[in-house]
């Protein structure tokens, strides 16, 4: 049987859409900022990424390859900068909940640990796939670059840092949480 291109353009159905996503970020109490108003102001993110660790063992003359412990990578969100640098001066107040500079105290992990969640969106608008990344908090707050020669929106990057992500597969349609 060869290869017929209505048969893969029927099955395909075209495919996921890199800007239909939804990113609502999570603040930790005491933080302040809406988290409504935070949702406008994501650009682009990543799906994140899981890498396992790869065992080798010798088996009869043999490299036999086993799955070791799992890797989550940082994973990054790129924000434009509202009117009033809000947004940048939440995740300034979040890093600083972490390490207070000043006093040179960190607060315990439960007090900046915040759960965030992550949709991809089918072409309807409703969530196909959810990514919930548990216990992220701001590993680093961006720069934000500045220029006289530029209009464009100031924007900034904060790299998350979590303990692990658990991935939700929504039936198509139905918009579900995790439990």
């Amino acid at each position: 049987m060869g290869f017929d291109i209505d048969s893969y353009r029927a099955s395909f159905l075209g495919g996921a859409r890199q800007y239909l996503f939804y990113y609502r970020p999570l603040f930790p109490g005491g933080i302040g900022g809406s988290t409504e108003k935070a949702t406008y102001l994501v650009r682009s993110t990543q799906v994140p990424e899981t890498t396992s660790e790869e065992i080798i063992t010798n088996w009869q003359g043999f490299d036999f390859k086993f799955a070791g412990k799992p890797t989550y990578s940082d994973w990054t969100v790129t924000f434009n900068v509202d009117k009033d640098a809000e947004i940048l001066r939440i995740f300034n107040s979040w890093a600083r909940v972490i390490h207070d500079p000043t006093t040179n105290t960190y607060a315990e992990p439960s007090l900046y640990f915040m759960d965030q969640q992550l949709e991809l969106l089918g072409l309807d608008g409703t969530p196909i796939t959810k990514y919930k990344l548990v216990g992220a908090w701001p590993k680093s707050v961006g720069s934000a670059s500045i220029d006289y020669s530029s209009s464009d929106v100031l924007q900034f990057d904060v790299n998350f840092t979590y303990l692990y992500h658990v991935t939700d597969n929504v039936t198509y349609g139905k918009n579900q949480s995790f439990s």
